[in-house]
Order: structure tokens, then sequence, then C-alpha cells
């Protein structure tokens, strides 16, 4: 009854909590891929440099003020008239940009045609008439203007009549283009339009994504109860370590990680130990969809707080293709028996390596890949094994391989009692997630829930004042990676390449050798 108001207080929260998510994913998603749009923003930047600069022409303007006036010099002529002198303006412009003029001009400059373009325009309420050369060079534009001036009369003379032009204001060598490149500016707008598409990119993703990024999204989308929610915490190695690469696996054990993430792993044994006892469970396979969940890091706590709790719990690597708890153990692996060659013996289960200080819990670990996994997890001797197991331990913990990456997640299904399904926050759609449990409910397995893993607070001001005596769970971590990933299933080209077997060496500190590679699961 008390588990049942959990869910029911728990699911009531996360319905509550789903208006205003959107737009906490949307913001969560951009910045979670700001390196995305910091790459598109220097390459377009870049880019944008090279065109501006390449493409840019500088331009220069020389300018002249010629004054009308007529032949007759009488008072009462109209010229200064605005209207007259607009028509007189526009009339000029057409005699300037005259194709006789022009050759005439570039004939005398030595030059095959006029390169520059010519304007007029009339000073309102008077009888000034401004004229203009733009052009690529100053000297030219300087020369062609000149020779306008010094040559109009060859048309204007014609056409029209009375109107005498002279010379008010003579021009000079500009000394700067009439337009700067202003390739700062351009720049920074081309860059920022290509940094708001990417923007516009990751928005439209995250309307239209089917992925898992909160807690009323696995609610809502997947076919599976939520058990636990185990936040993301970071690790707080040293400078030096980061540098040097060091890597250390997130274990509830581990004095770096938090209270707060210790305490997640508590409220989740408190459940998990109920839904267990209700029906006599004792075997739990911990699985994912895809690789890089978590599920090993989650597998691995799992035990660790059970077997804090004073239960006997035995520590399985079901990875049997690409074996990686050893990692996340930090296990020294030695020479010795394989797993199935442990499974076919009659090894007694006092004889089963425990975790150094934590002597109720066994650790059943591999590194050798093993070509026929399927066949050892579907033998007799898996079954008598595991029924032995049943009888000495209080609960055994199986690490599987990914349901959609391994078929061996489904072989362990036929003898485990339940499962767990680790679900990382925006790692899978929903979809396939589905896909996986419809899967693993066809072999007749009880899926007992699930864990929402590495998930970033999308509440990023509220998540400090969360309570640790509700039942949501505060804060916790899981790895970002899994370790080693599963490129290699199908191919077995690794097998015995650590040597003939394995026995276990417990080992409390940072590992060296293979046993700092791969990342954390």
């Amino acid at each position: 009854m008390a588990a049942q108001n959990l869910n029911n207080n728990t699911d009531a929260e996360l319905n509550d909590s789903g208006s205003g998510v959107d737009l906490e994913v949307i913001v969560f998603n951009i910045a979670r891929n700001w390196w995305m749009i910091l790459i598109a923003f220097i390459i377009a930047a870049m880019a944008s440099y090279i065109v501006v600069s390449e493409r840019y022409r500088p331009s220069y303007y020389a300018e002249a003020t010629l004054v009308v006036s007529s032949k007759d010099g009488s008072a009462d002529v109209v010229y200064s008239n605005l209207v007259v002198a607009e028509k007189l303006a526009q009339s000029l412009s057409y005699v300037l940009e005259s194709p006789v003029l022009l050759q005439k001009v570039g004939e005398t400059l030595g030059m095959p045609t006029f390169y520059g373009k010519v304007s007029a325009k009339s000073i309102e309420n008077t009888n000034l008439i401004q004229i203009g050369v733009e052009t690529t060079s100053p000297q030219l534009a300087f020369d062609e203007i000149s020779g306008l001036i010094k040559y109009h009369h060859i048309v204007s003379d014609n056409v029209l009549g009375n109107a005498v032009i002279d010379l008010l204001k003579a021009p000079t060598v500009p000394t700067a283009p009439v337009r700067s490149m202003n390739r700062t500016s351009k720049v920074l707008m081309y860059a920022g339009l290509a940094a708001a598409a990417v923007i516009a990119l990751i928005v439209i993703a995250s309307v239209t994504s089917d992925e898992i990024m909160t807690e009323n999204d696995l609610v809502t989308r997947v076919d599976c109860p939520p058990l636990a929610t185990i936040y993301h915490e970071r690790k707080n190695l040293p400078l030096r370590a980061r540098i040097q690469g060091v890597k250390t696996s997130m274990l509830i054990t581990n004095p770096t990680t938090s209270f707060r993430f210790a305490e997640t792993y508590r409220l989740f044994r408190t459940r998990l130990e109920y839904l267990m006892r209700q029906k006599n469970y004792k075997v739990l396979m911990v699985s994912s969809a895809v690789e890089n969940e978590g599920k090993t890091t989650s597998a691995a706590n799992t035990a660790i707080i059970l077997a804090l709790n004073n239960k006997k719990v035995l520590l399985m690597d079901g990875d049997m293709l690409r074996p990686a708890l050893y990692k996340a153990m930090t296990m020294r692996i030695t020479r010795g028996k394989s797993i199935d060659e442990l499974i076919k013996g009659s090894v007694d289960m006092s004889e089963i390596p425990t975790l150094e200080g934590l002597p109720t819990l066994s650790l059943l670990l591999g590194k050798t890949a093993l070509p026929n996994s399927t066949e050892i997890i579907g033998s007799k001797e898996m079954k008598s094994f595991l029924d032995r197991a049943r009888a000495y331990f209080d609960y055994i913990v199986i690490d599987t391989p990914p349901i959609a990456v391994a078929t061996d997640a489904e072989c362990f299904a036929e003898v485990a009692d339940c499962m767990i399904l680790v679900i990382k926050q925006g790692g899978t759609r929903a979809k396939r997630i589905n896909e996986c449990i419809d899967s693993m409910s066809q072999s007749g397995i009880d899926i007992l829930g699930c864990i929402f893993n590495n998930v970033y607070p999308l509440e990023f001001l509220s998540t400090a004042s969360r309570n640790i005596d509700n039942y949501r769970p505060i804060h916790g971590e899981s790895s970002r990676n899994g370790y080693g990933g599963y490129g290699a299933y199908g191919s077995y080209g690794a097998y015995g390449a650590y040597g003939g077997g394995y026995g276990y060496s417990a080992g409390s500190g940072n590992t060296s050798g293979a046993e700092k590679g791969g990342d954390r699961a």
C-alpha cells in the first residue's frame, strides 16, 4: 500500500509538472549543444571573413558643383525656379551620360572606355547642379570628372541652348572610399546568422524529437514505470588527474560521490526490495535498450546498495561479448578460470571473490570475450549454477548486454526472475525503448520498472531546493558513457586476447593498463 501511494503521488507530481517543460527542454538542448553553435559561428566567421575580403572593391567618388545661368543674363530668367532647375538637372544628367561625351573623355584620357558612374542632381531652391563620378580609383575619378567639365559643351551647347554652365566648385582627388569594407560587422552578421540557424535546427529537433528528456516524458511515452531518477553529478577529480585522463567509476562507495547520490540509491533500494519481496524474486537482470545508457554502473551500484543492507549479493557480468563490469568495480583481473569454466564446475559459492571492504558482495566478473555466450546462458550448467546461487545468496544482480544490440539479454530473461531497464536522458527514442520492452515482455520476464539515468535537471534554479524526504530522488549520478561500447558485437576476434582465462583480485585503488581504458558504463 505504501509503495502504491508512492506511485500515485509521484505520477501526479510528474503530470502536474508537465506544463512548460517543452521550453525547458529546448533551452537545455541549446545549452547541451553549445559546441555545435560555437563551431557554426567560428566556421561562418572564417568563411565570411574570406568572402568579404575577396569581394570587396573600394569605390571612390569625386564631385563638383556647377552653376547654370542664361546667356543674356536677364534677371527675370527662371533658371533658379525649383521646377526648372530640376528639369535642367535631369537634362544635364542625360548630357553627361551621353555616349558621345563619354567617348570623348575616354579618348582624351587614353582609355578604351569611360569607367566611372556619372550622377547629377540639382540643389533644392537654387540653380546649382552637383555632378559626381564614382569609380574604383581615386585618380581616375578625378580625371574623368575633370574631363566631363572640360568637354561637356560638345553636347550641352546643342541640347541646353541658352544655358551657360560654369564651374562653382572644382573637383579634388578623393582620399577615402565612399563605402568602407565594414568587415567586422559583416563577419559578425553572417556568423550570427549561422549560429541562429543551428539554434533553429536544435529547436526544431527538440520539438519533433521522440527522445526521453523529462520525467514526464518517461511516464507518458514509455511503457515502464519509473523506479528512480539518477541525476547527473560531476566527477570531483583534481585538475592534474583530469589532464592525465585518470578514470574513476561512479560507485556509491567512491568517496568523491555526493551524499545525495548515495541517498538516491538508498531510496531506490527500498522500492526495489519491496517489489522483489512481493513475488519472492532473487535474480535481477539490469539492461538497457542500447549501449552507453549507464547500465553497468547502475547494476554495480544496485548490487552494492543491496549488499550494504546486510544482504548476501552476487554481482555477475552477463555481458560475455564485451565484459566491462570489472572496470566499473576497479577490479584487477588475473589469470584463472573463465566464467563458463566456473559455471560448468562445482565451485563453492563461498569461494567466489568478494569486493574488498564489502564481504557481503560477491563478484563473478569476466574480461575475455566468449563467442558462445548464448549457449552458455541457455545451458543446463547455467541453470544449475543459478539454482545453487539462489540458495546461497539473497540477491543475484546480472549486468546484461543492451537489448537492441545482442540477443544475450533475451536469453538471460529465460533464467532471471525480473529486470530493470536503464534509460539515459536524451539517449534513446521512446519508440525504440518500447520495442525493446515489448521484446523482453514476450520472453516472459517481469519488468519491474526503469531507472531514468544521467539526468540533467531542467529546473535549473529549483533543483537545489528539492527535499530528500520526497520519493522523487534528489540527486545522483550516472556516467555519461558506457565502458567501451558495443561496436564489436558479432565479431569475436578478441577471444582469448587477455590470456587463457581469468580469476579475480580485488583492488580498491585506481587500476592501470587495460583497467584504465574505456568509458564508464
